[in-house]
């Protein structure tokens, strides 16, 4: 017979739940989340710091201006990673992009107060 069933309003967390099992199938353990709203500028902007235990990241573009995403700080604008304006999506996952996606990410904006949305997942 199969496992328990969630019904409709009922939340299962932790061990339980179907993406935690997944998580940990794919990425070897449980994980966690943390969100963040970076400015990025006309001049080079850190989006993430190095994060040995990130195993995904996703970075949004919510602005009107193009941004340009490099693994160093002397990123240049048209010289980088494009993400395109008001809809421009950059993920890496540790499957596809092994060490880099634990790395520094940098962005630099055609026009000042460009805003990007992160998500990281990291390994707990």
């Amino acid at each position: 017979m199969g496992g328990p069933l969630t019904r409709p309003g009922e939340f299962t967390r932790g061990a339980d739940s179907v993406a935690s099992r997944f998580s940990i199938s794919r990425f070897g353990g449980p994980t966690t989340y943390r969100t963040s709203t970076v400015s990025v500028g006309i001049t080079a902007t850190r989006i993430v710091g190095n994060n040995p235990r990130r195993v995904q990241f996703t970075i949004y573009n919510r602005s009107v201006n193009s941004i340009d995403l490099d693994y160093v700080s002397s990123v240049t604008l048209n010289g980088g990673i494009p993400l395109s304006a008001s809809s421009g999506v950059a993920t890496s996952t540790i499957e596809d992009d092994g060490e880099t996606v634990v790395g520094e990410i940098y962005g630099i904006a055609s026009s000042a107060s460009s805003s990007v949305f992160v998500i990281e997942v990291m390994r707990v």
